[in-house]
């Protein structure tokens, strides 16, 4: 059953159950908040957001890596109806300067940055009037809505405030005014905007509402069997839905301890599991990889027992590798978009037959259907096709974009997703690749993730990842990246054999890449564009000898 109360409200009750029970710990700072303390500290927060005159609908972006402060920001912005946009720590000042201006931000929460990526320095260069204005007094013909800034470290930054002052900015304040405006917030006004990292134009504003992100957490929670005992460590990014919604949201709702790791290190990440008896570990398949590629002897990772696999399917190889030397018996794969959160999810009590090879099936709250793409109409059972979904957690649209909205919905609700995938009779899904990834080879059209399953089959083989070349006869040719499994030595023969006793012959690699690792997004994909990036020249040196020869022939 799903419910009607926003953010706030639940997570009011939520603090009120478990009270003295830690809800956010933070081992970079050595810092720990219990459930009272965090709702506490977020009345305090939305008290300070009035105080600087924020309203409901207002938007606030933020910027930073993670940290209690953003949780204790996504609260309080919901108890007053603001709505907390979420920018990607990867964003380029070009990106950030499109979001800020794009989601009509007023007022923005930024860290300096970390490592050699300034936040602070590209914000300046977008808004030099920093340097010099009073703090609350922005005014940037670049970001005319912006008009204030808030520090969330030490840095220093004259037209900026500082995170401590929001508080001081809300103590003149009383209950009645958070109160008066608490009452005016429903479940169905937005709460968070997320934009999407598209690979071409410029990123799309997801608006997510109360109700979505509030009934997805609880029925995701639910399905991994998070309790109070629980102790989640997040590594994913708050930016975000995977880290946001189904990792941190959906752990507090059921009681259990979030482990905060301002970002994803591997031997960081395994000390945390140690030192804090970590007993959930969700992330991305490189995530894992990393994992299981440093010495483990070092640490004792036997508090882990659940976990989730989102961003793209993984190997037998990993999946097994996972359960054997990490510990997580349980490990589920969990599919979703930012448009609709999480759609579906493996369950522990499923066969593991079908936790190595599907996504599971679909949340409560969430229909499914495959269509043909050519037609258009409803396949039956096991016939590839496009997902469509439709549920109580798609977004309202995308912000300022209803062009775009407009093509992802239907006039029935039904979200395209941009996934081939088959369902069997009972209800499991299967990935079978992207519509925009498909290979035309000869007229044939071939889905990269076929071949990717088969090839992660082997057990030489610990990745794989396939993308189409130029080719001057054929017009497409197949290349496979491969990340060979320790301790195997490949050649791209023995590929192409194992290949043929499973793939008709137009689909067998003809080119056979051996790597390292693969470029991947913050949220776990890999970036074919910077494969083929990578091999543009390459394969543009063989059209060309291609074209040669058949000129002199």
């Amino acid at each position: 059953m799903l419910i009607t109360k926003t953010l706030a409200e639940i997570t009011d009750e939520i603090c009120q159950k478990y009270g003295d029970r830690e809800a956010l710990v933070f081992p970079g700072k050595q810092e720990t908040y219990t459930f009272s303390q965090m709702v506490e500290m977020s009345n305090a927060c939305a008290k300070g957001l009035l105080g600087l005159g924020v309203k409901k609908g207002d938007h606030m972006a933020i910027l930073a890596l993670n940290s209690p402060e953003w949780v204790i920001l996504e609260l309080a912005a919901a108890k007053i109806g603001a709505v907390l946009v979420c920018i990607n720590t990867a964003s380029t000042k070009s990106e950030l300067s499109f979001v800020l201006k794009q989601s009509e931000s007023s007022l923005f929460f930024l860290t300096k940055g970390f490592k050699d990526v300034s936040f602070l320095d590209n914000l300046t260069e977008i808004c030099p009037e920093l340097l010099t204005c009073e703090p609350g007094n922005l005014k940037s013909d670049t970001l005319p809505c912006l008009k204030t800034v808030v520090l969330l470290d030490d840095t220093a930054l004259k037209g900026a405030f500082h995170f401590k002052d929001v508080e001081e900015c809300g103590k003149t304040l009383g209950e009645a005014a958070l109160m008066e405006a608490g009452r005016k917030v429903t479940a169905k006004d937005p709460l968070n905007i997320f934009y999407t990292s598209g690979t071409t134009g410029n990123p799309k504003g997801v608006v997510l509402d109360h109700y979505a992100t509030v009934n997805n957490a609880l029925v995701s929670g639910e399905r991994m069997e998070y309790d109070e005992d629980d102790r989640v460590l997040l590594c994913l990014p708050l930016f975000h839905v995977i880290g946001f919604v189904l990792s941190t949201f959906a752990g507090l709702f059921r009681g259990a301890s979030i482990v905060i790791a301002e970002r994803f290190e591997t031997k960081k990440a395994l000390s945390l599991i140690m030192d804090e008896s970590c007993t959930v570990f969700n992330g991305v398949p490189s995530m894992f990889q990393f994992m299981l590629n440093t010495d483990l002897s070092q640490y004792d990772l036997s508090s882990l027992s659940k976990g989730f696999i989102a961003g793209a399917c993984c190997s037998n190889e990993l999946m097994r590798r996972i359960v054997e030397e990490l510990g997580i018996e349980t490990i589920a794969n969990l599919y979703g978009q930012t448009e609709a959160i999480g759609i579906t999810q493996i369950s522990s009590s499923d066969d593991m037959e079908y936790r190595l090879h599907s996504i599971g099936r679909a949340l409560p709250g969430v229909e499914v259907k495959v269509v043909d793409l050519a037609s258009g109409e409803e396949t039956a059972i096991g016939e590839k096709g496009e997902l469509l979904v439709k549920s109580a957690y798609i977004m309202s649209g995308y912000y300022h974009n209803q062009e775009a909205t407009n093509n992802a919905i239907d006039r029935e609700g039904w979200l395209r997703t941009g996934d081939l995938v088959t369902i069997n009779g009972e209800g499991f899904i299967h990935i079978e690749g992207r519509i925009k990834d498909i290979i035309i080879r000869g007229g044939e059209n071939i889905s990269p993730a076929e071949i990717e399953n088969v090839l992660k089959h082997y057990q030489g083989i610990f990745d794989a990842a396939v993308i189409a070349v130029p080719d001057e006869l054929l017009g497409e040719e197949i290349c496979a990246f491969i990340i060979p499994a320790s301790g195997h030595m490949l050649s791209g023969e023995e590929v192409r054999e194992y290949a043929a006793l499973h793939l008709a012959k137009f689909k067998i690699p003809k080119y056979i890449k051996f790597v390292k690792e693969f470029p991947i997004t913050s949220s776990g994909k890999i970036k074919k564009a910077v494969l083929r990036e990578q091999v543009k020249d390459e394969f543009a040196q063989i059209v060309h000898r291609e074209i040669a020869a058949a000129i002199n022939r």
